[in-house]
């Protein structure tokens, strides 16, 4: 009965805690919905703005305006998933370069197919993402070696 026992038999081993200085520990719900949000909003934000400078109407004015901004919110996601996915492995500069270079390339397409339709919108605004989401389907390094 007093025979001494022990407990650890198998010893793990060491965690490498290095790598998660300056993370933070505490999930913010109120980032996640901004982010969702912006995600959004972006491409209907940024097409109406092109449409101002241009001199045009908004989409308020055409019965089916309706139709486009609900188009112009499903094209913009990927594009915004994608960038979302290279800063979170680590590629925040691919991430950053990738939105501004290819942000304005989707809204400017969205301008000149805008008289084509919704589906003609959607479709080049999530044709634009396709770089980003080539990025992120490259191998990951690990170690110092291509794997």
């Amino acid at each position: 009965m007093t025979d001494p026992v022990t407990l650890t038999l198998v010893r793990y081993p060491p965690r490498n805690l290095s790598g998660r200085r300056g993370r933070r520990r505490v999930q913010v719900p109120l980032r996640g919905i901004g982010a969702a949000a912006a995600s959004l909003l972006w491409l209907p934000a940024g097409f109406h703005l092109g449409l101002a400078l241009a001199g045009g109407i908004g989409l308020a004015a055409h019965a089916d305006g309706w139709l486009h901004i609900a188009a112009l919110v499903a094209g913009g996601v990927p594009l915004a998933l994608a960038c979302r996915l290279l800063w979170r492995r680590g590629h925040a500069w691919a991430a950053c370069a990738g939105f501004a270079v290819l942000g304005p390339g989707a809204v400017a397409g969205t301008l000149a197919l805008e008289g084509f339709g919704p589906f003609a919108v959607a479709t080049v605004a999530a044709a634009a993402s396709l770089p980003a989401w080539l990025m992120c389907a490259r191998p990951r390094r690990r170690h110092g070696l291509d794997v």
